[in-house]
């Protein structure tokens, strides 16, 4: 076991470094980088952050390749010190395991036991960076959970085991903004007894879950799991549960290694293509930023600025749609900024980035009602939209719409 120090002492210049993102997020180690000026001379970083989650700017320290954004990396980003590679969770795993060829990864884990390691609280792409032969580099905090079910490391395989005790970064949506308990039984309704559920991050999933304690036997399949998730595990509303990354609470990570029928397992289990589309009536529920009366979704800008990025948005979208029974479900509030401003709008802005086609809109909710847009015409969504649009602006939606149509 060495300390941060002793280990940055022992670098080469020059690797391509692997840093976990999530609740898996280094930072002791990052810490000691800081610290010691020189220690990552001529290196380069590369990682999936989390908006909300991953907090630091990792290019101050070195050049950053971020799979995903956050709004911490912006100023990197202009600066030219990040890199942005825009991808689908899933094509994170071929990306690291084979082109990437990063040199080491470094993560936290639990302290050993019986010779191995859990990953704990995040086990979503380390597996992808062991098989690619990096050298792997095991931050340890005795805090960190054993899981029960989830991915282990002999130490033997291991580069380094590094000492580092670190706070885990807390995620605690909002649960009291005006219209989150409409717009959760809104898209809870669309849940059915015995579905299999992915459910993404945010408030309005949030609320989602917290209005799904009176569902019978669901099954959660998802990239990451909180405190309202395994609350219903807990309750028996969810009958198993697979993650990738536990994000929540600190209440929630003391207990995460006691609770029964929960697994974890890598990207390339949570979000593979035909492994979803094989699970029978997957929902997948997901928020968004805002939607276009075309069905196209944006999930990573406000008001042209990178604040997220695709992340499994996609690849649980057409996993659901390809799923037997399955559906897709976008949660939003009808307004933000107070209620100034809809969050449905006639179009997105120009250099938006388009999260979800519209060739893959299915339900989308508000607290206003669900519009339903599979197979649906252009009028159609149109229609249904506007119609779970804030009340304020719907005259002024269809208003826009009627100028698009002509225009086409």
């Amino acid at each position: 076991m060495l300390s941060p120090h002793a280990f940055l002492a022992s670098l080469r210049p020059g690797l391509r470094i692997f840093v976990a993102g999530c609740a898996g997020e280094p930072l002791a180690l990052l810490d000691a980088a800081a610290a010691r000026p020189g220690a990552l001379r001529g290196s380069r970083f590369v990682q999936a952050p989390i908006a909300g989650v991953n907090r630091r700017d990792l290019s101050l320290l070195a050049p950053l390749e971020a799979l995903f954004m956050t709004p911490e990396l912006r100023p990197g980003l202009a600066a030219r010190r990040v890199q942005y590679r825009p991808l689908h969770y899933s094509d994170c795993v071929p990306f690291l395991r084979d082109e990437a060829r990063c040199d080491m990864a470094w993560f936290r884990c639990s302290a050993p036991r019986a010779g191995r390691v859990s990953l704990a609280l995040a086990h979503d792409l380390v597996p992808a960076l062991a098989a690619g032969g990096a050298a792997l580099v095991g931050v340890v905090d005795p805090a960190l959970p054993f899981v029960a079910d989830g991915v282990e490391l002999p130490v033997a395989q291991l580069h380094a085991l590094v000492d580092g005790p670190s706070a885990s970064p807390e995620l605690v949506p909002e649960q009291h903004a005006a219209g989150l308990g409409a717009l959760g039984a809104q898209a809870a309704a669309l849940v059915r007894d015995g579905d299999t559920l992915q459910a993404g991050i945010g408030s309005a999933v949030n609320a989602a879950l917290l209005a799904m304690r009176g569902h019978r036997g669901l099954t959660l399949h998802a990239g990451m799991v909180g405190d309202a998730a395994v609350a219903l595990l807990e309750q028996g509303v969810v009958r198993h549960a697979t993650t990738g990354v536990a994000l929540g609470s600190a209440a929630l990570y003391a207990r995460i290694g006691e609770v029964p029928r929960l697994a974890f397992r890598a990207v390339d289990h949570t979000h593979g293509a035909a492994r979803l589309a094989a699970l029978p009536r997957l929902v997948a529920l997901n928020g968004a930023i805002e939607v276009d009366l075309l069905g196209q979704v944006n999930a990573e800008m406000v008001e042209g600025r990178q604040v997220s990025g695709h992340g499994g948005l996609a690849d649980f979208v057409r996993g659901a749609r390809r799923s037997a029974g399955g559906r897709a479900v976008t949660a939003l509030l009808a307004t933000g900024r107070g209620g100034s401003v809809s969050r449905i709008v006639p179009r997105l802005a120009a250099g938006t980035p388009v999260a979800l086609t519209r060739a893959d809109a299915d339900f989308v909710v508000t607290e206003h009602g669900a519009a339903e847009l599979r197979h649906s015409d252009l009028d159609t969504r149109a229609e249904r939209l506007i119609g779970i649009a804030a009340p304020a602006f719907r005259d002024a939606l269809a208003r826009e719409w009627e100028a698009m149509r002509r225009a086409m």
